[in-house]
């Protein structure tokens, strides 16, 4: 059986969006081209008319982390307690069923509470077990004393990385993993997402856990409780892991947040705040070990000075890997023309996080211009910079910072806009349209060396993403609006609103 779908906005993962038709016969596309001459149809050649929706690549999320959507998803929902009290009455119902086992809560709304919960709210409840949740903001979490002790963090130690201790517990509940994996593969198959690049902390054992998904993961092992182990990934490079799962490389962080002034920039912060002192013989050395393995890393970095520090080293050693692989700096939350064109000319692949802009409320509030003296602004978000370089740009959304959502990808990279105020960030230094489009679909799975995925070309596996809008549209408005009505994986439909 043939399927052809033809639409007027065709985006093929190369070309600017035109009328056209594709063909699917099994998992593959058989042939594309640009208008309707698709010939007659039959019983065996069956023809779906997605005439005015917008029909593209499915899309790969370049950086994601579960275990952080478990963290925040896990256990007791109390997205409709509308105080503390409300969820001492929910947590206090599950303490008498659960019997010493840990209890996980998540979902509360600290900007809609009169008054902040405390460690004493739980102690009160006499629980003998560790009782901990993080709020719906990722701003606060709150623990009772055992958990504290169990997990070692406090109610300000909001980062998947303070609560490892946590979250490899969570990974071990076969039940609590394969409730908030389906939550997880529902929701990014409702965006679009056929494919993610998955950073994974210390070990991948949870993968023999986890249900088999639909979407493809390559992932990527960053040492958070002990130190990376060479060893280890080579193992996990031989190995044959279930259906849709791949080891990809090693992340590794280099820096913190500019906005807390953890980031380390050229310039000095405003507030005087000392620069972070970094080990960067000891990054190298750890790039050096993997990429001698042909196994390739991914540099975190926010501020200038550590991307152009992490070019350097990646740039040293990324000679040593075989064709078609390549290292990697994600997050890029500030870069200089000079680090641009070191990552293009050695091949560096570039991961940002298009959404992240939308953390600022508005022009008017943002940080840029007041962390560090204003002459460094241009130098945030600087994709631009990146495209012009020929840099190989890929999209990610660091989940669960931001679910992955390809319209406000578009309104923070190419429009610019705040999520308030009409006044936008440096808009000749955002992408066009057509570049965004392609970090999502061609560049990011050429990027992680899945070449038979990315493009609507003959010979591609049929993976779709299918919107009810026009994505290139000039119209925000219509882009906040728009929606994923299917999405297909190997011809098969495997989310339809």
């Amino acid at each position: 059986m043939e399927t052809i779908i033809r639409t007027n906005l065709l985006f093929d993962g190369i070309h600017p969006v035109q009328k056209g038709h594709i063909v699917i016969e099994d998992d593959q596309i058989t042939a594309k081209f640009f208008n309707w001459e698709y010939g007659e149809i039959s019983n065996n050649r069956q023809l779906l008319e997605y005439d005015d929706y917008f029909v593209m690549p499915g899309l790969f999320d370049n950086h994601v982390f579960f275990s952080g959507y478990l963290r925040m998803n896990a256990g007791l929902d109390l997205s409709q307690c509308l105080d503390k009290d409300a969820a001492l009455k929910k947590i206090k119902a599950a303490a008498t069923k659960k019997q010493g086992e840990p209890i996980y809560f998540h979902g509360f709304d600290l900007t809609q509470w009169s008054e902040k919960p405390t460690q004493q709210d739980l102690d009160n409840l006499n629980y003998a077990g560790a009782i901990s949740g993080i709020d719906k903001n990722r701003s606060y979490c709150w623990l009772n004393r055992a958990a504290k002790m169990r997990y070692g963090f406090k109610e300000t130690d909001t980062s998947a990385e303070a609560a490892e201790k946590l979250i490899n517990e969570l990974l071990r509940n076969e039940a609590e993993l394969a409730c908030v994996y389906q939550k997880y593969e529902r929701a990014l198959l409702s965006r679009g997402v056929v494919a993610t690049k998955e950073i994974v902390f210390d070990n991948a054992d949870y993968f023999k856990r986890r249900p088999q998904g639909k979407i493809q993961t390559r992932f990527y092992i960053q040492a958070v409780a002990k130190p990376l182990n060479i060893a280890q990934l080579i193992q996990y490079q031989q190995a044959e892991f279930a259906k849709n799962i791949t080891f990809g490389g090693a992340k590794i962080m280099v820096d913190g947040v500019v906005a807390d002034e953890t980031g380390a920039t050229f310039g000095n912060y405003s507030s005087e705040q000392i620069q972070p002192q970094i080990d960067y013989a000891a990054i190298y050395n750890l790039v050096k070990a993997c990429n001698s393995q042909n196994i390739p890393c991914c540099l975190t970095t926010e501020g200038d000075k550590a991307a152009a520090k992490a070019a350097e080293i990646l740039a040293q050693n990324g000679k040593r890997l075989p064709k078609g692989v390549y290292n990697s700096i994600s997050d890029l939350e500030m870069v200089t023309k000079q680090t641009a064109q070191k990552m293009a000319d050695n091949k560096i692949v570039a991961e940002i996080y298009p959404q992240v802009l939308g953390l600022n409320d508005s022009y008017e509030k943002s940080y840029m211009e007041n962390v560090l003296p204003r002459k460094y602004a241009e130098r945030f978000f600087n994709y631009g910079t990146l495209k012009d370089a020929k840099v190989l740009l890929t999209s990610g959304t660091d989940l669960p910072l931001f679910m992955t959502d390809l319209p406000e990808s578009i309104i923070r990279s190419v429009w610019r806009k705040f999520p308030h105020g009409q006044k936008r960030w440096q808009e000749k230094r955002g992408l066009d349209c057509l570049t965004l489009l392609q970090t999502f679909t061609q560049n990011a799975f050429a990027a992680n060396g899945m070449l038979d995925c990315g493009t609507l070309c003959k010979g591609q596996k049929a993976h779709l993403a299918i919107f009810d809008q026009d994505l290139t549209t000039h119209d925000i408005m219509a882009l906040t609006k728009a929606k994923v009505v299917a999405t297909y994986i190997d011809g098969q439909v495997v989310y339809q609103s």
